[in-house]
């Protein structure tokens, strides 16, 4: 009896062939792995596709099959940390160098590279597929195909609520998404290459109008993915900064970086900004050049060219720079931000006439953090990895302690501001694997320290009043006393001054505003 059917139902074209709810799965698991919302209706779709492309040109549906599966168990780590493809996804495979990737690939939990694995597999099986017999199509194939084609207008015709125009590129299939979105992320990233290589082989071209800075020596402190919240002087439930709970100084507990990366952070923070266009050649140290200052730059990030990022870019404008690593393979994995001390001490242990302008940039908390710790942690919080993130705010804090004793012991005049690029975002959350990797959607992926320690301070302050990032410059011409054309400064950033609305820029380079962003709180589970 059951033959007879599949024969009849064979006979209309309407069986459903094994090889259906095979093909439905790897829809299921490339929609899940390319980092897009899950959507039923376009993994069934694309089951369509792949049916009908089969019936046509099989050898064709085997070498796209191939490919999309290859790259899907590729991406799927990244998609499920980091999402779907996007500038900031372009910028740090452009950027980061081969330990960095090395460290990310360790940060990710082994049940990833077994699913990665798992759809590399079902890939092979679909490409060993064996031709059948033609046969005329039936019904199933006949609705398949205008299933198929008719889903490719639904995301069209949705743009069209948005902005008005009907734009066939923007085709919904998370496959069709994902190479829309890499082509044009690319592109954003070589324009902005493109800027930044223009920008590095000119002069600034400031107006400064005044210079009366109130100390002799300023020094900047740019850490690393450190999160407020992880931060016992911030509002972080551990006592983890003993050295910012109690000097005298400002604590800002309401400071809003610019993104969610370092290099589109720190370059909307440090560099003059028109347009939304950061102006490499007009940034912080230009301006302290311009000013007569003497200008240091220490850094232990990796550096892999000359002008390749837009840090390194900002720190080859100083009269001395010095990187502690290079950035190639060889360089020291994990080089202590502590070995920074040993410069500023060089520096500080010779008398100069002129203002200095020091900057120290981290490693900080970057991920993986226990490679920052050796694996060390004071506090079990729900994964080795998280605790040993708090211990990385315990490690930049006793690096703190240490630079400021150094600036009180030179004898000069100082004031020292500490803050942080961007925050960071927990994944795989409540899970013996959680981790923190880079995001967008939460105000804690912003929510970052800020903090001024001077000479003169006379207290231990707070400052409750929202600041930005995207201000920073207005901070840094307030704070050295050096006025230029170029930035305005309509509060006073130390202050409990309200200053208006803050923005960030989120990976789509999308200007959003802060208050309508989600929420990802440090949870204090040991479990």
């Amino acid at each position: 009896m059951n033959v007879t059917l599949k024969e009849s139902l064979a006979a209309r074209g309407l069986a459903l062939n094994p090889w259906t709810g095979f093909y439905f799965l790897q829809s299921l698991l490339i929609n899940l792995a390319l980092g897009y919302p899950f959507s039923l209706l376009y993994a069934i779709a694309f089951t369509c596709v792949l049916h009908v492309v089969w019936r046509a040109a099989p050898r064709t549906q085997k070498v796209l099959l191939g490919i999309i599966s290859l790259i899907s168990a590729f991406y799927y780590p990244f998609g499920q940390a980091y999402g779907a493809p996007n500038f900031n996804t372009l910028l740090a495979l452009h950027s980061t160098n081969a330990e960095e990737s090395t460290e990310i690939l360790t940060i990710f939990p082994w049940y990833s590279y077994f699913i990665s694995l798992f759809i590399f597999a079902l890939g092979v099986i679909a490409i060993r597929r064996k031709k059948e017999e033609k046969r005329a199509w039936g019904k199933i194939d006949i609705l398949c195909l205008l299933f198929a084609v008719g889903m490719i207008f639904v995301r069209p015709v949705q743009e069209i609520a948005w902005d008005g125009v009907f734009r066939i590129t923007k085709v919904g299939y998370p496959v069709a998404r994902f190479v829309h979105d890499v082509v044009i992320s690319n592109q954003q990233v070589l324009e902005e290459q493109a800027r930044l290589a223009e920008f590095s082989n000119q002069k600034d071209t400031w107006n400064v109008v005044a210079v009366k800075p109130k100390y002799h020596t300023y020094v900047v402190v740019i850490g690393e993915s450190a999160r407020r919240d992880a931060m016992g002087a911030f509002g972080g439930h551990w006592d983890n900064t003993p050295f910012e709970s109690q000097v005298n100084g400002y604590l800002f507990t309401n400071y809003v970086s610019a993104s969610g990366s370092t290099q589109k952070s720190l370059g909307l923070t440090l560099n003059h900004v028109v347009d939304g266009k950061p102006q490499y050649q007009n940034n912080f140290v230009t301006l302290a050049n311009r000013a007569g200052f003497q200008t240091w730059w220490f850094s232990n990030q990796g550096q892999i060219g000359e002008y390749d990022t837009a840090i390194a870019s900002i720190a080859k404008r100083a009269d001395e720079v010095h990187f502690l690593k290079n950035g190639d393979f060889e360089a020291d994995k994990n080089t202590r931000d502590e070995e920074l001390l040993k410069m500023t001490a060089q520096v500080l242990a010779t008398e100069r006439t002129q203002p200095q302008l020091i900057v120290l940039h981290l490693m900080g908390s970057h991920p993986q953090a226990c490679d920052r710790t050796q694996g060390k942690y004071t506090d079990f919080v729900q994964s080795k990895e998280t605790s040993c993130y708090l211990y990385t705010m315990t490690q930049t804090d006793q690096l703190l302690s240490k630079l400021y004793d150094q600036l009180r012991n030179a004898g000069d005049s100082f004031s020292l501001v500490y803050f942080s690029d961007h925050g960071l975002a927990f994944k795989e959350r409540g899970k013996a694997v959680q981790y923190l990797a880079h995001d967008d959607k939460f105000q804690q992926n912003f929510q970052v320290p800020f903090l001024v320690l001077s000479s003169d301070d006379k207290a231990h302050r707070i400052i409750k009043a929202r600041r930005s990032a995207n201000d920073f410059l207005s901070f840094f011409s307030q704070w050295t006393g050096i006025q230029a054309q170029e930035i305005a400064t309509p509060y006073r950033f130390v202050s409990n001054q309200k200053a208006g609305p803050v923005y960030v820029t989120n990976f789509q380079l999308q200007k959003v505003e802060y208050d309508h962003l989600g929420t990802d709180v440090f949870s204090t589970g040991t479990h």
